[in-house]
């Protein structure tokens, strides 16, 4: 009765005493996993003790245990994943496990967590979640299959009929198709386009089994694209993606800040509005009517095909004229006004009939604001993609957005990646999302010997990156770097042009097969060049992170010039000014942080195993120029340093 009483009057003493076991109970399960005699070394069998693997599992149990947000950089080799892995699942909270892509998830998935269920010798629910357009939408294929969509891939449709027969997914990716396949445009639903549960198929549909099946799982992998979609959403009224949860783990938390940035925002594209167009089209069978849509598609094609000039993203203000700007909103409104007066016509289908007046009227809302350009805290641009033309605006800084919709909410939240730190500290890193200053920090340095294991090479006489001269003299430097290493390397560039220029100077010059980015898709690409040891590939951003090639096949990285982000970029150069504004320097604070942390990525491509050994060569003379140059180089791996080609061959002799 009085220990009753006790806890009945003082219940938040209870919880204390109650967390307190629980940390005590954990800590000593994390030590008998992760000890130098533990779980891991009996069941792994090519096991590493290494004691900052366990440092991190601690302090990830921490955060998890207590509702803290921590920042963890964990250097290339900490064995982070089960680190945090781990905790998550001792933990008994319902916890969201993001990636910075869905390489990584699937990775995280199909690889590290049956690895854990090995290791702890139990199965918890873990559940993967993708994208919707990643999964069939039946009431899109039952519109097909009564023909009211106009596909004639009758031997594809035949294949997905009896796929449907024994898939438990809807996963469009167990099918023989490609992601690219154009069949899946008529056969996916996005956000907009999904009714809900309005939906016929809703009990049926695969994306409600998924979130039923999420509801039920400890553990959710997702990608930081789908979080923060997830995120917007809810913002903006359209319903969650991911269920209740009450943690969240950011592996590559350093992509975080230009992810947030891109789902808060607005984008309108050619492609949007012909898919609205194509969704009116399926409920008529008025030839008329059609012959109307048709022609106001073209009207849509043709305004946007006046930016197909366009080279990447430029600024609103630089492409179009105030004259142009109305225009634009004279020609859009009157199509959508048209559009929105033809769907008036529907008297059948009313839930979507209510649907497509929705996707009218956010399109319009949407297109007003990023042509208004009058607030001041987004960037406004136009972009021409592969496939689209897209206006767009995006917020200038995330902070707030990530205090009010996520930090607000969910209080044990870890901050994860190999390059989070910039001169020894978070301060970048927690100012550009928003954490408080006394937010605890980590850092724990990759177990690799890089004196022994790695080389810097800095060449000599170079000339600056933005004179004329700088292409020859890069691409006479790395011929004499890829002769001495015997191809077996990487070369990555800032630049597509750049990249593409120097290639051009390179490849007949050397015995090696030289493949570049552009030529096949990535993980074909990826794929030759581990199988041909000898060979060079030459790539842009898309290869500065996330690829993992052990081994002989990668034996030395070359990096062109420093990292710096484009400046002419609308929403670098919109983050530049709000900085200066606010009467900040923004080289030092913004583009030279943002850089070390590109430039410590594309470098973490070199050294993956203890057995791996290599070399870093660095083309951009600033590094030794400029004051900032010695910055860059205090915040790279601790390797020895050599700006002669001489040290470069003894050091391949040793190889």
């Amino acid at each position: 009765m009085q220990i009753y009483n006790f806890y009945h009057y003082f219940p938040s003493c209870f919880l204390f005493l109650h967390n307190l076991f629980i940390l005590l109970n954990q800590e000593k399960m994390l030590s008998q996993i992760f000890g130098a005699k533990g779980i891991l070394s009996k069941k792994l069998p090519y096991f590493e003790w290494r004691p900052s693997q366990l440092i991190m599992a601690e302090k990830v149990r921490e955060a998890l245990v207590e509702g803290k947000k921590v920042i963890i950089e964990a250097g290339t080799g900490t064995g982070k994943t089960l680190a945090y892995v781990i905790p998550a699942i001792l933990s008994g909270k319902k916890v969201v496990i993001s990636t910075g892509t869905k390489s990584l998830q699937n990775q995280l998935f199909y690889k590290d967590i049956p690895l854990v269920e090995k290791i702890l010798n139990e199965k918890p629910k873990v559940v993967y979640l993708k994208g919707r357009r990643n999964y069939l939408c039946l009431w899109r294929f039952n519109q097909l299959i009564s023909q009211k969509l106009p596909i004639s891939k009758s031997k594809e449709i035949k294949i997905l009929n009896q796929w449907l027969k024994i898939t438990k997914t809807g996963d469009i990716a167990e099918t023989p198709f490609s992601p690219e396949w154009s069949g899946w445009f008529e056969l996916t639903a996005s956000t907009e386009q999904c009714l809900g549960q309005k939906c016929p198929f809703w009990h049926e549909c695969f994306i409600t089994k998924m979130k039923i099946s999420a509801q039920r799982a400890q553990l959710i992998i997702v990608n930081h694209y789908l979080f923060m979609a997830d995120l917007a959403i809810r913002e903006k009224g359209y319903g969650q993606v991911i269920p209740f949860y009450e943690a969240v783990i950011f592996d590559e938390a350093h992509q975080l800040e230009e992810i947030v940035s891109e789902y808060f925002g607005f984008q309108v594209s050619n492609f949007r509005i012909a898919e609205l167009i194509y969704d009116i089209n399926l409920l008529f069978e008025d030839k008329d009517i059609k012959k109307r849509l048709n022609i106001l598609k073209e009207k849509s094609d043709k305004f946007f095909k006046t930016f197909g000039h366009l080279k990447g993203k430029e600024s609103l203000n630089q492409v179009m004229s105030l004259l142009i700007i109305n225009k634009g909103i004279y020609v859009l409104k009157n199509l959508l006004d048209e559009l929105m007066d033809i769907i008036h016509k529907v008297n059948t289908f009313l839930d979507i009939k209510e649907n497509l007046k929705e996707r009218v009227d956010k399109i319009k809302k949407e297109l007003n604001f990023i042509f208004a350009q009058s607030d001041p805290n987004y960037a406004y641009w136009v972009e021409r993609r592969k496939r689209s033309i897209v206006f767009g605006c995006s917020p200038l800084k995330v902070d707030l957005i990530l205090k009010e919709h996520l930090y607000s909410s969910i209080k044990s939240i870890v901050f994860t990646s190999a390059t989070l730190n910039t001169g020894d500290n978070f301060s970048f890193f927690k100012e550009r999302l928003g954490l408080s200053y006394y937010t605890e920090g980590l850092i724990l340095p990759s177990p690799f010997d890089y004196k022994n294991q790695a080389l810097l090479y800095l060449p000599p006489s170079m000339p600056d990156p933005n004179s004329v001269d700088f292409l020859q003299a890069a691409a006479k430097e790395i011929i004499k770097i890829l002769k001495i290493t015997k191809g077996r390397a990487l070369v990555l560039f800032t630049n597509l042009q750049t990249m593409k220029e120097i290639y051009d100077k390179v490849v007949s010059k050397i015995p090696f097969n030289v493949i570049i980015q552009g030529e096949q898709s990535s993980p074909k690409l990826l794929e030759i060049f581990k199988s041909d040891i000898h060979s060079v590939l030459f790539a842009t951003a898309t290869f500065w992170e996330g690829i993992d090639i052990p081994g002989e096949a990668l034996s030395c990285v070359i990096i062109d010039r420093l990292p710096f982000a484009v400046p002419d970029d609308p929403l670098i150069k919109a983050r530049i000014e709000f900085i200066r504004k606010m009467g900040k320097n923004p080289f030092w604070s913004y583009q030279v942080p943002q850089a070390i942390i590109s430039l410590k990525q594309g470098l973490g491509r070199l050294i993956r195993h203890r057995q791996d050994k290599g070399l870093l060569a660095v083309l951009d003379p600033r590094l030794y120029t400029r004051s900032y140059g010695s910055y860059f180089l205090k915040n790279l791996p601790p390797c020895r340093i050599t700006r002669d080609l001489k040290d470069v061959a003894k050091f391949f002799e040793s190889i």
